[in-house]
């Protein structure tokens, strides 16, 4: 009698699982830096770990991501859930926008999230609740037309509107973003292009942008720091602050190798403002690491960066 109910609670656990499918990943990094001659602590260790897990059953998924820090506890990141309705993808919940050479992700407030396919476009809605500032609601139509990717967002809260173009043509690929926030008076204005091509066995970047904040991201420039001091009736070229530069990435010796020289000007004045040089060197390690080695010389400063990165 007790084997028939230990079978039968089995085959309950089996049938549970089987209607649902739960999935773990993860990444972890650790890094090491040293900056020469740093006003604050010159050298530095940090972590961050990620976790997310994500339950399906069926058409529907719930995610979540969790992070920690050196300098926090185990926080939850992302908490959203996906589904169709009707031919419309629903995503709910909240979490991170995408990182790019202009910003780094952002955390979003809670939101509702509608895309539908309408012939050749792709219709996206985004509403937000809003408090005394009132609700912000986004609707961001996607197309390729000719082989070039367009995208265009509109944003109701402050006029904010994003033009995006991408595509690849006779071996270079492009893209380009500008966003522009009429509400503002320029104090949110920012846009940039990047072209890369393979040369010789080499890909060849370059980029540049234009910002009055300034970028946080881990793109191409890394962190540098925007004109928030100007005065808020400058014109908006005063605002403006410009990066531009050159990549270079290859394979050496089981090394991935990227070389990029880059300047930095406030668009006012057209002065330089930085000049920098950073190699980073990547590799795949046996134990299933990733070392990543950054050094940068400069205007800016003298760093070196160590990480040791794995996901799983």
């Amino acid at each position: 009698m007790k084997k028939q109910i230990i079978a039968a609670a089995v085959a309950a656990s089996m049938s549970a699982v089987a209607l649902a499918d739960v999935s773990i990943t993860g990444a972890t990094k650790v890094n090491w830096t040293s900056t020469d001659g740093s006003s604050g602590v010159e050298n530095e260790i940090s972590t961050e770990m990620d976790l997310n897990v994500v339950g399906k059953v069926g058409d529907t998924a719930v995610h979540m991501n969790f992070e920690s820090t050196e300098s926090s506890n185990l926080e939850t990141k992302n908490s959203y859930l996906t589904t169709n309705v009707g031919g419309v993808a629903v995503k709910a919940g909240t979490w991170y926008t995408g990182d790019s050479n202009l910003n780094n992700a952002g955390e979003q407030n809670e939101r509702v999230s509608l895309t539908s396919d309408m012939g050749p476009l792709s219709v996206n809605f985004q509403h937000e609740a809003g408090a005394a500032s009132g609700d912000h609601n986004e609707v961001t139509v996607k197309a390729a037309i000719g082989g070039i990717n367009v995208s265009y967002e509109i944003e109701n809260t402050d006029d904010h509107k994003i033009l995006g173009l991408s595509g690849d043509i006779s071996g270079v690929k492009f893209a380009y973003t500008d966003s522009d926030s009429d509400a503002t008076s320029g104090a949110d204005e920012e846009s940039g292009y990047s072209l890369t091509t393979d040369i010789a066995g080499m890909t060849v970047t370059y980029q540049h942008m234009e910002s009055t904040k300034g970028t946080t991201s881990d793109g191409f420039f890394g962190t540098w720091a925007g004109t928030s001091g100007a005065a808020a009736g400058a014109a908006d070229a005063a605002k403006l602050k410009e990066a531009s530069g050159f990549g270079i990435t290859t394979s050496l010796a089981g090394n991935t190798v990227h070389v990029r020289n880059y300047e930095t000007t406030s668009a006012a004045s057209t002065a330089v403002v930085a000049r920098d040089t950073k190699v980073i060197v990547t590799r795949k390690l046996a134990s299933g690491a990733t070392a990543e080695v950054t050094y940068r010389t400069g205007d800016s400063a003298t760093q070196l960066d160590v990480e040791l990165a794995v996901a799983f």
